[in-house]
């Protein structure tokens, strides 16, 4: 009676479509979400740019940390962590992205007056800009007959070449004075290729679009899938899909808010220590956004993977206990495949997982099991 009462295995016994009717509907399901798709798109490609410098902010501020870091230690100062000045002169230069330079200057006397045009034409000049605010006093700009001053001429560009003649000397260099000068420097991401930000603007459209069509999306699909499933399986899916979105999102905002500025700061230090200058691209950086909190949403679906072997009776609570050394070292290698190529995003994904490993094992043993949900949860094994 027990094996009579469970649901039939075929699940399309008591259909009436044919196959060329399943794969017409399969086919509309496609057509419409493909279509929410593109209307996704079109709302997207409209936050295209600011998603872009929103994800370009954690490189630019590690950046700026950086440089930062490297010139106190570059200056030969303490650390800034046990001096108050040296924090404050860290906080300054980290505020407004100054990156320190030493410049050696001439001596005053021995820089020329610049020569663009002639002196008689600048004391002209002169005399005409004084003139000039003289006649707007008086309101009378015919009287004085001030010219406009877009005719006045405009200094020619000094060479490095015409100030040098203009010296008449070559610079000794025990007269050149050294200076260290702190210039500003904000810079981000690169192209190499005049079409490189136009692909990376629509992909971050389609992204955008793709996220906020996914309910319509999954939705024909989901309309598709669930023509075929028992009632029981469709009520696992109704349970289970939230908390799968739960720990996806989870991963992906831990990778995006906190892993991603550890990484960067790991690897620009790394770079650092090798004396390799760091010119980040456009396309590999986003590229390489895009894959670190997608590896960490797809890796924290790993409590309900146990729960689904356990269910399906294909692996028991005992045997994940047992094996717990094998699965730190299975987390470990998945951690390290789909994380960038370093060592601090592998371990921010491994610790995570190891606490979720073990959230299964307390799932699968304090979950019950049985027909229906909650209490009465089916269990198909």
């Amino acid at each position: 009676m027990e094996a009579l009462s469970r649901p039939k295995d075929d699940l399309f016994d008591n259909s009436t479509m044919t196959f060329g009717e399943h794969l017409e509907e399969l086919r509309g399901s496609l057509v419409k979400a493909i279509i929410w798709l593109l209307i996704g798109l079109a709302v997207g490609l409209m936050f295209a740019n600011r998603v872009v410098r929103f994800i370009q902010e954690p490189l630019k501020q590690a950046i700026i940390e950086y440089n930062a870091d490297r010139d106190l230690k570059e200056m030969g100062l303490p650390d800034r962590k046990e001096d108050p000045q040296v924090s404050r002169f860290y906080e300054f230069l980290t505020s407004n992205s100054l990156v320190a330079d030493v410049v050696y200057t001439l001596p005053s006397a021995s820089v020329p007056v610049p020569t663009g045009i002639p002196l008689a034409e600048a004391d002209a000049a002169a005399d005409l800009a004084v003139e000039s605010e003289a006649g707007e006093e008086a309101s009378s700009d015919a009287e004085t007959g001030v010219e406009d001053p877009a005719s006045l001429a405009i200094p020619e560009r000094i060479t490095t070449a015409e100030l040098m003649k203009s010296m008449g000397t070559i610079p000794n260099p025990d007269e050149l004075v050294p200076m260290i000068q702190l210039r500003r420097s904000e810079r981000g991401l690169s192209s190499l290729k005049i079409e490189e930000p136009f692909m990376i603007w629509v992909k971050a459209g389609l992204i955008v679009g793709a996220v906020l069509a996914s309910p319509m999306i999954f939705y024909h699909l989901w309309s598709f899938v669930a023509a075929g499933l028992h009632n029981h399986e469709r009520r696992y899916v109704y349970v289970y899909l939230p908390f799968s979105v739960v720990l996806f999102v989870s991963g992906v905002v831990l990778a995006f808010g906190l892993v991603l500025h550890y990484v960067l700061t790991f690897l620009l230090q790394f770079n650092g220590s090798m004396d390799v200058a760091v010119e980040p691209r456009l396309t590999y950086y986003v590229n390489f956004v895009l894959m670190l909190p997608l590896g960490f949403g797809v890796a924290f679906q790993l409590p309900l993977v146990m729960l689904f072997l356990q269910r399906i009776d294909l692996v028991q609570t005992e045997d994940y206990i047992s094996s717990w050394r094998v699965a730190v070292l299975v987390i470990f290698v998945i951690s390290m495949i789909v994380t960038p190529a370093d060592v601090t995003s592998m371990i921010a994904l491994a610790v995570p997982l190891l606490f979720l490993y073990f959230l299964g094992i307390v799932m699968c043993a304090y979950m019950p099991r049985g027909r229906g949900l909650g209490s009465e949860a089916y269990d198909p094994a």
